[in-house]
């Protein structure tokens, strides 16, 4: 993927959030930015997870090829993972934290710490 197009990939986790925040999943205060060495996120809680699944938001982010972005599966999730690696849709990761009352994060990378550029991350 080239620079450009990273980039805005990149821009569609705030693009979410936004459209999250403006559309009325909950208070603006529910959504939880944080931040480690090497990586910036931002975590929807219940009621913005579910407000992604039932919008289809995470459709958005399935343009990212698979090669750029890895997965951290709750426990009990029922798609594969193996290596931070999935089958599933980015889309259908959103639905299966909704379905089980879960929260969402989306990481972005420093690639130069990092193998992938964008995580994925479920919580419930």
């Amino acid at each position: 993927m080239s620079r450009s197009r990273m980039a805005v990939a990149a821009l569609m986790i705030p693009v979410a959030a936004g459209a999250v925040a403006v559309l009325g999943a909950g208070a603006a205060s529910a959504l939880e930015p944080y931040s480690g060495e090497g990586y910036v996120a931002v975590r929807f809680d219940e009621n913005e997870t579910r407000f992604i699944s039932a919008t289809n938001a995470g459709e958005l982010l399935d343009l990212i090829p698979n090669e750029f972005w890895s997965v951290s599966l709750e426990e009990g999730s029922v798609f594969e993972n193996e290596e931070y690696v999935t089958s599933a849709t980015i889309d259908q990761l959103v639905d299966e934290a909704a379905a089980r009352g879960g929260m969402i994060s989306f990481t972005i990378n420093d690639p130069a710490i990092w193998s992938k550029n964008i995580s994925i991350i479920q919580q419930w």
